[in-house]
């Protein structure tokens, strides 16, 4: 969603008015409940001040610019092979009748939902007209979920088996102040965008990834501040920051420089409001989870 405020004066706001009126290896992962964030699109190799890039993996047409790790370019469309019931285990082969695509096959999806007539059923939950059933992909292991389908008409690609996330510092935004990634717990309130606004909620779920010989996007912001995040990290808008070129923006933040470099932490991390979005907001700008708020 579009907050049409810069998200950097709507916290400042939000804070003053506070004070006047009183992401590979194992993850360990707590809090439950709470709303849904989108899963992220897939991951790609990260190249060069200038932008981003990845490499293709064998499939049938040219994608440009080309898919990342763990990706294949099927039919000039990039595609996550675990997922995708279009292209479930190899480019071209289509789940059929009530089967979904999990972990490249396809695959009745376990039901524990009591669905009309029509209505398919999907893990916990039965499908809306439009709605695909899917393997949501994210860093946790979880059932398939009823979902919107991509712009492609297929299942977003999930940020699997690449969901590490942001550095321990990344600095997010509560009422409190600025508060870093590693330091926030269950509970405590973060803003996100939720209802049109930006709102102070809580955190229902963490998630801590330890990392070896890992890199991420090191990205430098017209404000002078600068996050490091994977590649396969979700921005609010449905991107992520392998999609993120110097000279374009993020939340409206004009991108000074984006490029890859070594990760020299042990843990990524990861965080996950109870709002509509998911989203929070990390050096002044609003962005995306890699976390659902299933167990």
């Amino acid at each position: 969603m579009r907050i049409p405020e810069s998200i950097g004066s709507m916290v400042a706001a939000a804070m003053l008015t506070l004070a006047f009126n009183g992401c590979a290896g194992t993850a360990e992962v707590t809090g439950t409940g709470g709303a849904s964030a989108g899963g992220a699109a897939g991951s790609a190799a990260v190249g060069g001040s200038g932008g981003v890039s990845g490499t293709s993996i064998a499939g049938s047409g040219a994608c440009n610019p080309a898919c990342g790790t763990e990706r294949t370019c099927c039919a000039n469309e990039c595609a996550n092979l675990q997922n995708d019931p279009k292209n479930c285990g190899s480019c071209g082969k289509v789940c059929t009748g009530t089967t979904y695509c999990g972990g490249g096959q396809c695959i009745e999806p376990p039901c524990t939902a009591t669905c009309t007539s029509g209505q398919p059923c999907c893990g916990s939950s039965c499908c809306s007209a439009g709605q695909l059933c899917c393997d949501p992909q994210g860093p946790l292991d979880t059932e398939p979920r009823c979902t919107a389908p991509s712009d492609t008409g297929t299942c977003p690609m999930g940020c699997a088996p690449l969901c590490i996330c942001a550095s321990p510092d990344t600095p997010i935004a509560t009422p409190f102040g600025e508060i870093p990634i590693a330091d926030l717990r269950v509970g405590d309130l973060v803003y996100s965008a939720d209802g049109n606004a930006l709102r102070a909620v809580p955190i229902i779920r963490t998630h801590r990834t330890p990392v070896r010989n890992h890199s991420v996007v090191r990205v430098t912001l017209a404000s002078g501040r600068t996050l490091e995040i994977s590649a396969g990290h979700p921005t609010a808008d449905g991107r992520t920051f392998a999609d993120l070129r110097q000279g374009g923006s993020l939340d409206q933040v004009t991108l000074a420089s984006v490029a890859k470099v070594p990760y020299t932490h042990e843990y990524t991390y990861d965080i996950l409001p109870a709002s509509e979005t998911g989203t929070y907001v990390a050096a002044g700008v609003l962005i995306g989870s890699t976390l659902n708020a299933d167990p």
